[in-house]
């Protein structure tokens, strides 16, 4: 992942290095790297679908709060026209990289990154053991090609300890 001035460093990046390096141990069934991988890819795809239809939302032409009616004769009705910006702000892609954008497209982007680093990561190491055994590499590519689809791992919103 390209890495220039406007764009933090990854959060991973160390990580990342070091996997590269050969310095980092992670010890996994190489199903389990496919299966990260693919999981990793779910997830991805799920918050480009998330970002589309928040762009969809921000040019929604016709909210229905009363933003294109007036009220006695000529007066517009500035709170629904402010409501309407506001949402349609916090829904689009802005453009920045500016760390204080908390519009769901850019908070959705920052999730991303991070799931693309960890993808990144799995991949650095899965690609460091078969680079240099054959057996393992031959082994990955054919349960990348023949391990059946599960669901995505369920990600837990709350942890209590002995749950």
């Amino acid at each position: 992942m390209a890495n220039d001035d406007k764009t933090s460093p990854s959060p991973l990046a160390n990580l990342i290095t070091e996997a590269r390096e050969g310095r980092l141990t992670v010890r996994l069934d190489l199903e389990k790297f496919v299966y990260i991988d693919r999981d990793c890819q779910y997830f991805k795809d799920q918050i480009r679908d998330i970002q589309t239809r928040m762009t969809e939302v921000s040019r929604q032409d016709k909210w229905n709060l009363g933003e294109h009616f007036t009220a006695q004769g000529d007066r517009d009705l500035v709170s629904a026209k402010t409501m309407v910006k506001r949402w349609r702000d916090k829904s689009k892609d802005t453009g920045s990289s500016n760390s204080s954008d908390n519009s769901v497209y850019a908070v959705m982007e920052s999730h991303y990154k991070v799931i693309e680093d960890f993808q990144t990561l799995f991949r650095t190491v899965r690609e460091r053991i078969t680079g240099v055994d054959t057996d393992q590499s031959a082994r990955y590519k054919d349960l990348e090609t023949n391990l059946p689809q599960q669901a995505p791992a369920t990600p837990k919103i709350f942890s209590w300890p002995g749950l």
